[in-house]
């Protein structure tokens, strides 16, 4: 082999997982589908990542709420077929896609979409749904995930997606082949600024102070204590003027 010439690896199968929302959450067409040109939301996003890495699996997860008798993945599968065609008014498959303007050229994605489209619609939590994707991922032989969800949802979904890998010893290989992709829509009125997220302690030129067993907890509170909570914690921050 000549010694200029360059070895391209071979492509990797790939897979996406498209996150549920609650179908309850505020707004939730507006985050799930998004608003054209420019506010795409999780579904057309993880549409553009699989047509544009030409994915070979890609997971609607979970059933953790339901309404109008169809479960989170299943609504949120309704909802693309019902709105695919309006995929061609998002700039970004106009720049990346232009012939989608072409109802032929669409059919075919549509085809292609159809046919790697897994609904995963058993699950109740986030490390659960991609624990049951992961299975799905495997027994495809994807090799490399991609995790498509909002700028407001996603940093916790990176996080559960390596503790569902951690826990699972059939799905630790995807570990190292764990990407994440944020659509531009979040819970309404917020933004990925709004994310609070606490590493535990571990910088030796700052002084101990691990909070996040603490935070964990929060959770836990039922909801109908959790104003007071609130309100209690605001009471005790201003005592420290913050």
């Amino acid at each position: 082999m000549a010694e200029d010439q360059a070895v391209t690896p071979p492509k990797k199968k790939s897979g996406v997982l498209v996150h549920g929302c609650n179908l309850h959450t505020y707004q939730w067409k507006r985050i799930v589908w998004g608003k054209p040109p420019n506010e795409l939301g999780r579904v057309p996003k993880g549409i553009f990542i699989a047509l544009h890495e030409e994915a070979d699996v890609m997971v609607f997860g979970t059933g953790a709420s339901e309404k109008d008798g169809l479960l989170e993945a299943d609504a949120t599968a309704r909802l693309m077929w019902d709105k695919f065609d309006d995929l061609q008014n998002f700039s970004v498959f106009e720049t990346h896609f232009p012939d989608l303007k072409d109802q032929a050229f669409r059919d075919q994605c549509r085809t292609r979409i159809e046919s790697i489209l897994k609904i995963e619609n058993t699950s109740q939590n986030t490390v659960d749904e991609v624990t049951r994707a992961g299975h799905i991922f495997k027994d495809h032989d994807v090799e490399q995930i991609i995790l498509v969800s909002s700028p407001t949802h996603l940093p916790r979904c990176l996080r559960d997606a390596c503790v569902a890998f951690d826990n699972d010893r059939e799905l630790s290989h995807f570990r190292y082949w764990l990407s994440a992709s944020p659509s531009i829509t979040g819970y309404m009125g917020r933004s990925a600024a709004d994310v609070a997220i606490f590493e535990p302690p571990h910088r030796p030129d700052r002084p101990p102070f691990n909070i996040n067993d603490f935070l964990k907890r929060v959770n836990d509170i039922p909801g109908s204590g959790r104003q007071d909570f609130l309100r209690r914690f605001d009471e005790l921050l201003q005592d420290f003027d913050v």
